[in-house]
């Protein structure tokens, strides 16, 4: 397997700048949003059950989604970091180049699909028999 092409670098650092600011903006906007539609607001002062649930839902769908961006946006952040050190490509576990196909489905991939396998399988969460 080879390394990055410029070509395909160039494409993928287009890729990762172009989805850098809609990020941004959604971050933003979540927290605008979180700001101004508080709990007490979705909850309109009633004191429901139901409302409540509701309302904690919705909350936490907001904080989710934000987290969501701003964890996308640091994985981004870090993968151009990878590509101005000239290390953006290699896997970070074999250190075996990683192909533009799995890079042009996901920008910020880090390990190569073999390794990312070990790293779920080994990482799953615990789960009762």
């Amino acid at each position: 397997m080879d390394a990055l092409t410029t070509s395909e670098r160039d494409h993928l650092a287009t890729m990762l700048r172009q989805r850098k600011q809609p990020l941004r903006d959604e971050i933003r906007s979540g927290l605008a949003r979180m700001r101004t539609e508080g709990y007490e607001e979705l909850l309109s002062g009633t004191s429901d059950a139901g409302d409540e649930s509701v309302a904690t839902l919705l909350t936490d769908i907001a904080n989710a989604e934000v987290a969501r961006d701003a964890a996308e946006l640091q994985d981004i952040i870090a993968a151009q970091a990878r590509l101005a050190a000239g290390t953006y490509g290699t896997c970070i576990d074999c250190g075996t180049p990683i192909p533009y196909a799995r890079l042009t489905a996901y920008p910020t991939a880090k390990r190569c699909l073999h390794c990312q396998q070990i790293r779920e399988t080994t990482r799953a969460p615990f789960t009762r028999p």
